[in-house]
């Protein structure tokens, strides 16, 4: 349509250009053609600068001038549903430990996710990220407990701001990336979407280990392309008002010491209990990648945490985790991914069961998980993914409930299903 239009103004600069020495002898109307060759010219000059937009819809369609400040901008987003089945048959349809894959024998909308972005360039150095959720994985995130507890959902909104921050890519070095709002956290192997995980379920690590958001400002800055630091300062986990006058830091750091290897250790510190500006929470994060051929995918995820009198009777919380994942793609469609993990959650303040006092039926020093995780998935196209689950949960204690209410039972087994379709 543009070149269309490109050609008609030609074509009419043309005729008034060979019609202007027949009429050179009316000054009057030599003076008209001039101005209309002046008008010509700049409704060329703001079409070639896209300051107006040709009609896409037959002649005499409207049409609006994007403002500056949009050009660029990016939107993405997928549907992601799911069906779960809990061999266990509780009483109660939810599944025990889990994150979002919360409720049994129901279909869920996980997430509908719309993402609104413009990324900073050299070019244009402001930008933005707006990330909707819409959802139950929505109730968790917008919905989760700090210190003591667990970061099950307990019925928020079915939605909830994941990220929204402005960005601005300062002149100095190889580009300081800095960002003001809210955005997910650096820690752990997995995300908050399923759709860019592995597996279906998440790991225990990433439900209960670390935090799912901050809001604050963070400053990245890419040393070379094999290394790359971040410094951030936040209100604290998982946290848009801050309960206390503390702050929390983080500190992350990524080397590629070789093509197919990635490394990055995040620590972050700060004090995180509701009117207690003097107790430290402190995690450790590490994240090993390992991709040694095309097909072939290793990850590695350790995480540890302690918060100082963090147990309800005085004593310092200590929680610690290991997760490995392995993905392999026989082809374009079909992939098999598998996780083993463990968590250990010493007096049960992660994960709200309290050990050594006999609640819940835990008796133990301290509560100890294990989990297999095999993820079958295959691209239907482009725009459909499917995926089938099947998962085992194992506890050093009768914490997982049963067919009668009781939590009598220390394993879990569960299958899903799940369909996204990313846009």
């Amino acid at each position: 349509m543009g070149n269309r239009l490109t050609r008609w103004l030609w074509a009419v600069g043309l005729g008034l250009g060979v019609a202007g020495p027949v009429w050179a002898a009316d000054p009057g109307l030599e003076a008209e053609i001039e101005i209309l060759k002046e008008r010509l010219a700049k409704l060329e000059a703001k079409l070639a600068e896209g300051q107006i937009v040709p009609p896409t819809a037959g002649e005499g369609a409207s049409t609006i001038a994007l403002p500056s400040g949009l050009q660029g901008v990016q939107m993405s987003g997928f549907v992601d549903t799911i069906y779960t089945y809990n061999l266990n048959e509780p009483e109660s349809n939810a599944n025990t430990l889990r994150v979002f894959d919360t409720r049994s024998n129901g279909f869920l909308i996980n997430n509908a996710q719309l993402t609104l972005e413009k990324l900073a360039s050299t070019e244009s150095p402001v930008g933005f990220r707006t990330e909707l959720m819409f959802g139950t994985d929505a109730e968790v995130v917008g919905n989760v407990t700090t210190g003591l507890g667990t970061n099950a959902s307990t019925g928020s909104d079915e939605i909830e701001v994941q990220e929204g921050y402005v960005q601005y890519l300062a002149p100095l070095g190889n580009g300081l990336d800095l960002r003001v709002g809210k955005f997910a956290t650096l820690h752990g192997g997995e995300v908050i979407e399923s759709k860019d995980n592995w597996n279906i379920s998440r790991s225990f690590l990433l439900g209960f280990a670390i935090p799912f958001t901050h809001t604050g400002q963070r400053a990245a800055s890419p040393w070379s392309d094999a290394f790359s630091t971040t410094v951030g300062v936040s209100n604290g986990w998982d946290l848009v008002d801050d309960t206390n006058k503390g702050k929390t830091v983080e500190l992350s750091a990524t080397a590629i010491p070789m093509d197919g290897v990635s490394l990055t250790s995040t620590y972050m510190f700060g004090p995180e209990q509701s009117g207690d500006n003097t107790n430290q929470r402190h995690l450790i994060d590490l994240v090993l990648g390992w991709q040694p051929t095309e097909a072939l995918q290793l990850k590695l995820n350790y995480d540890y945490g302690n918060e100082d009198d963090g147990v309800a009777y005085g004593d310092n919380a200590v929680w610690q985790g290991l997760a490995a994942y392995a993905r392999y793609a026989f082809n374009d469609r079909t992939s098999l991914s598998v996780r083993g993990e463990f968590m250990n959650d010493a007096d049960g303040v992660r994960t709200a069961f309290n050990t050594g006092s006999g609640i819940n039926g835990v008796v133990d020093d301290d509560l100890r998980l294990y989990g297999l995780t095999l993820t079958g998935e295959y691209k239907i196209n482009s725009h459909l993914i499917s995926r089938l689950e099947y998962r085992h949960d194992t506890a050093n204690a009768a914490i997982f409930s049963n067919d009668d209410g009781l939590t009598e039972r220390s394993y879990q087994d569960t299958i899903a299903l799940e369909f996204i379709a990313p846009f």
